[in-house]
């Protein structure tokens, strides 16, 4: 999959994304779902998530523009690799 993703997570601001969380859980919820998709195919072999950081315009990253964890690290890791639970 060459791109996927645009879950914006920035409160207060007016930036863009294909959909938006309300809070850090909703991202992580979000972000468990467009994941759990791929990790559940058979024939997926790779992924680009659509950006890393947040641009000017664009608040669908993982982390801000400052390339701060928009939640903690290590659930951004576990829902990436397919390790978080789900539910």
């Amino acid at each position: 999959v060459s791109e996927f993703g645009g879950i914006r997570y920035a409160p207060d601001d007016g930036s863009w994304g294909y959909t938006s969380a309300t809070s850090a859980a909703d991202l992580e919820e979000r972000l468990t779902q467009v994941f759990g998709a791929l990790h559940a195919s058979e024939v997926l072999s790779g992924f680009c998530y659509t950006q890393l950081t947040d641009t000017m315009q664009e608040a669908n990253g993982l982390a801000d523009e400052r390339r701060r964890p928009k939640t903690d690290v290590e659930r951004i890791r576990a829902i990436v690799v397919g390790t978080h639970p789900t539910g």
